[in-house]
């Protein structure tokens, strides 16, 4: 099994673009899942660049509704007519974020449009088998007590803005040799949570691999009691993380390069950043 990183915040090799937006493209002996699809449509361009076909992708999964995760849907549904999209209904709701200082929507652009594809859309809200090995879970339990969603990102509901729980966020699990491997888009419902929601529900401890986005860069953050509340959750989540029985941990994105950091100082070997055109072979 190989799982490549179509599209990420940074990039190494001039031929491949960044963008901020995330896509892993993973590929087992018995399918080809594309989880999530980046913003703009440019993991198109890095897949012919690293010679990887997107028109035989089995299953689009999209880990919840966001631009940076859903943008590039389109661009991708023009070279590939039979895969099957993955997603909550929670995913088609109008989302907006006023971290710049202005409301502004950052959803799903082909809300209105989506049952125009050929593509099979499986809109789900229980947990998906895709084979014997590979599940898609729709529930986060809660575990922890600093895994906040952020309070600068809403959904609406009639007219007013209320902040969004999340509840279309979605991730991935691989068994492969009596382990597990999670792979997460944004992880605000937690990474902690998603992990252990992982490991109850499959009865499953030894974690091979988690990937993904964990939304703790702090960077934008100007105000000196929310800096001291995501300090405390990078804290909490590395304390966690050394916990758990994890063999290697992936991220980017979200995470950003600030949060890394501090994970890495942390947990050393065990942490990687996956960037554009990164590899992981299973």
């Amino acid at each position: 099994m190989e799982i490549v990183t179509l599209i990420e915040n940074l990039v190494y090799k001039g031929e491949l673009r960044s963008e901020h937006g995330l896509s892993f493209l993973i590929k087992t002996e018995e399918c080809k899942i594309l989880f999530d699809v980046g913003q703009t449509g440019t993991i198109v361009h890095n897949a012919e660049i690293l010679e990887e076909d997107l028109s035989d992708v089995d299953y689009i999964i999209l880990s919840h509704g966001h631009y940076d995760h859903t943008g590039g849907l389109e661009k991708v549904l023009e070279v590939n007519k039979t895969a099957k999209i993955i997603m909550k209904r929670k995913a088609l709701q109008k989302k907006y974020s006023n971290t710049t200082g202005t409301m502004r929507e950052i959803g799903f652009k082909l809300m209105d449009k989506y049952k125009e594809y050929p593509n099979e859309f499986l809109i789900i809200e229980e947990n998906l088998n895709i084979n014997e090995n590979i599940e898609v879970i729709t529930t986060i339990d809660n575990h922890t007590d600093f895994e906040k969603n952020g309070k600068n990102l809403f959904v609406k509901e009639g007219e007013s803005y209320v902040e969004d729980k999340f509840q279309d966020e979605l991730f991935l699990i691989i068994k492969k040799y009596d382990k597990l491997n999670i792979i997460t888009g944004c992880s605000h419902n937690g990474i902690i949570n998603i992990i252990k929601t992982a490991m109850n529900k499959t009865k499953i401890d030894c974690i091979n691999l988690v990937l993904g986005g964990m939304h703790l860069s702090s960077l934008n953050i100007k105000n000196e009691a929310l800096q001291k509340i995501s300090d405390r959750k990078i804290q909490k989540t590395v304390e966690e993380l050394k916990k758990l029985n994890i063999d290697k941990i992936y991220t980017n994105h979200c995470t950003g390069i600030d949060g890394f950091m501090k994970l890495k100082n942390e947990l050393r070997d065990k942490i990687f950043y996956s960037y554009t055109g990164f590899k992981i072979n299973l």
